[in-house]
C-alpha cells in the first residue's frame, strides 16, 4: 500500500524562501513563501531585485499554515 504524504510547503531552495514576482512591475505586488518558522509581520519591508532594478516591498498580509507561511507584499518604492 502506498503511503499518502500530507501536503506541506517544500523547501524551494537553500535559503528556504520562494518569491513569486511575475507581475511586480505591472501590478505592484508579489508573494513570498517560506518554510522558515518565523513569519514576517505586517509592515515589514524587503528589498528585491526584479526587472533590472532593486525595489522595496512592504508586507500587507500574512498567512500561516502547516509547514510555513506566505506573505503578500506591495511595491513600496525603489531602493537607493
Amino acid at each position: 500500500m502506498r503511503r499518502v504524504r500530507e501536503r506541506a510547503l517544500r523547501p524551494f531552495n537553500p535559503s528556504r524562501y520562494e518569491i513569486r514576482d511575475q507581475n511586480l512591475l505591472t501590478s505592484g505586488e508579489l508573494v513570498i513563501w517560506s518554510i522558515d518558522p518565523l513569519p514576517p509581520r505586517i509592515g515589514d519591508t524587503y528589498t528585491v531585485q526584479c526587472g533590472g532594478g532593486v525595489h522595496e516591498v512592504e508586507v500587507d498580509e500574512v498567512m500561516t499554515f502547516k509547514g510555513g507561511w506566505s506573505a503578500h507584499c506591495k511595491l513600496f518604492g525603489l531602493a537607493a
